[in-house]
């Protein structure tokens, strides 16, 4: 390409011909996402294709991010796909669908050209690599590549043509019919169409066009780790490509010239149980693990550099399953900590202890400690009793500053090496010592937290719900774990009625305050709701599943500010004890 046709000033800045026809090969993750590209997109790369031929002009595809994998020497150079998946594969199937075409207008050998220089890897090329097409597919679209393959094969004068060279498959692997073989059929349509109109020069237009005045910008990475930064840059309106997309490759690219046999022994035996524990509902807490699963390891690690450290760390593991496995110690206690669940088996207090800081909305930057905490506790080289009084301890610390409206900002400097500076063994008392030696961060006092229940709007805090079950926990009624509605007992809109015992500078400082609301196990009627106090004390005291709803109605004949004075009072000096700093 000239620098009069260039549109940018890359030296990068190649015409497809030039990317294609040199010795190498584009794999594609084996378990990377299937090809996509729906007719919109083929219709509209059509059209740009002939748009160039009817203006003489170039178009400009875009840049592919590639990571220059280690190969034999002998062996041709293997690029591995970090973005650009799906150009590179269209373009492929078009050039497939091109030689397809010229075979049916009976140019053989022109046909023949196409295919070795831009779609195989050449005559007598002895390669130690599974396939020895330019295109290495990835697991769930192998088999359509093969099927394409197989149908520019079924001609067999091409084969005469192009003998003594013979296609040697990848691995068939996936179904043979989907959006990749959709696709060349779309392409072949569509060349067929040309070639009707205007004869085999037209269809000799289209490829000199795609080869010679298509450009792409390759950008080889030197670490595929800085593959997704330049991809998140340049393609901020796509899907990112994740660290849990980097780890799962970076995985079996240890095992990528193994036939896909061992390679799915490998998938369903250890990484499917792996990955598939991650699932919660529609989504999956996968990519959330690496962050905290790298501090562990490096408490200094930044988020963006959490693969780079991992794949230093397992760059003596030749085997996959000893990846996993390193990857699964702390799973389950993750899991724990983010679902509330119990997957460790933990004893009931400790479970509860563990369950406690989840209800109470703890942050994600608790996690690394909680995670060696719960394995700690889990092998027994963590005491039993310092580790609920740990437990304790920190749940004290975050619900104190959720009530009094302290962000978590500030915490990922505490918890990210607590256990380190507790020196793997963590008692309440070296926990308390490395929290309190964060001058930046607010420890509440009694004080602090008295003038935050009794003054601070708590409807909507996180923590609240925790709050009113912990109550009616204290009460003594049943536990149930969560908290349907929070009935606010002055309304938010109330009706004439309230007016008259609150003012409207009473309503409006009150009615979110923690001694104002109750914990329901349905929603009120919106009519009864905004109603008067007489009218859903009995509501309270009959209809409700907790027993704090129903002590409520019995010990307040009348809700006026007075009431909720006494109320705050109560519930700041209950909120001190229940989660006392003192030993």
């Amino acid at each position: 390409m000239s620098d009069m046709q260039r549109l940018t000033n890359s030296s990068d800045e190649t015409e497809l011909a030039q990317l294609l026809s040199g010795d190498l090969v584009f794999n594609i993750p084996y378990f990377q996402r299937a090809y996509k590209w729906k007719p919109e997109r083929l219709k509209q790369l059509e059209e740009d294709l002939l748009a160039v031929i009817d203006t003489d002009g170039t178009h400009f595809l875009g840049a592919i991010i590639v990571y220059a994998r280690r190969t034999n020497p002998a062996d041709p150079n293997v690029y591995e796909i970090i973005d650009g998946q799906q150009r590179i594969t269209t373009v492929f199937l078009y050039i497939c669908a091109i030689v397809k075409t010229l075979c049916s207008q009976g140019e053989y050998d022109e046909a023949a050209g196409l295919f070795l220089k831009y779609l195989a890897i050449g005559v007598g090329r002895d390669s130690r690599l599974p396939s020895n097409s330019k295109l290495h597919c990835c697991k769930e679209d192998r088999a359509q590549l093969n099927r394409v393959f197989s149908h520019i094969f079924s001609d067999a004068n091409f084969a005469l043509a192009i003998s003594p060279f013979k296609v040697k498959p990848l691995p068939s692997t996936g179904s043979d019919g989907g959006r990749l073989w959709n696709n060349f059929r779309s392409a072949l349509r569509f060349l067929a169409g040309q070639v009707e109109l205007e004869g085999v020069d037209r269809l000799r237009g289209i490829y000199s066009a795609l080869l010679g005045s298509v450009s792409v910008v390759q950008i080889i990475v030197r670490n595929p780790i800085d593959g997704p930064k330049i991809f998140n840059s340049l393609n901020s309106r796509q899907e990112p490509i994740t660290t849990g997309d980097l780890v799962r490759n970076e995985i079996f690219a240890k095992v990528a010239s193994q036939d896909p046999e061992a390679i799915e022994t490998i998938d369903q035996n250890s990484w499917q149980p792996f990955y598939v524990k991650f699932s919660q509902g529609e989504g999956s807490l996968f990519d959330d693990y690496f962050f905290p699963f790298g501090l562990i390891h490096d408490q200094n690690v930044r988020k963006s550099e959490v693969f780079e450290k991992l794949r230093e760390r397992w760059k003596n593991l030749k085997n996959p399953s000893e990846v996993i496995h390193d990857l699964s110690r702390y799973q389950d206690a993750f899991l724990d900590a983010v679902r509330g669940t119990n997957t460790q088996n933990h004893a009931l207090p400790i479970a509860t202890a563990f369950r406690n800081l989840h209800r109470a909305g703890a942050p994600g930057s608790t996690h690394p400690f909680l995670m060696q905490l719960s394995e700690g506790l889990r092998s027994n080289e963590v005491d039993k009793k310092d580790g609920i009084e740990v437990l304790e301890l920190v749940e004290a610390f975050l619900v104190r500053r959720a009530i009094c409206g302290h962000e978590p900002t500030g915490l990922h400097a505490v918890f990210k090496r607590l256990w380190q500076d507790c020196d793997g063994m963590p008692t309440r008392a070296k926990v308390e010592t490395s929290i309190r030696r964060h001058r930046t961060v607010v420890w509440p006092t009694d004080e602090d937290v008295t003038q935050a229940v009794t003054s601070r709007p708590m409807y909507g805090s996180t923590v609240t719900p925790f709050l009113l079950l912990e109550w009616n926990r204290y009460l003594g009624g049943d536990q149930p774990q969560v908290v349907t509605w929070i009935e606010h007992v002055l309304p938010s809109h109330p009706s004439d009625s309230w007016l008259t015992t609150f003012s409207k500078e009473q309503h409006e400082s009150s009615k979110d305050l923690l001694a104002n609301l109750l914990p329901l196990s349905q929603e009120m009627n919106r009519e009864l709701g905004n109603g008067g106090y007489e009218s859903k004390r009995p509501i309270y005291n009959d209809d409700s599943g907790f027993k704090a709803a129903r002590a409520f109605s019995k010990e307040n004949t009348h809700w006026n500010p007075e009431a909720l004075a006494r109320r705050s009072e109560l519930l700041s000096s209950w909120v001190n004890k229940r989660w006392s700093i003192l030993s």
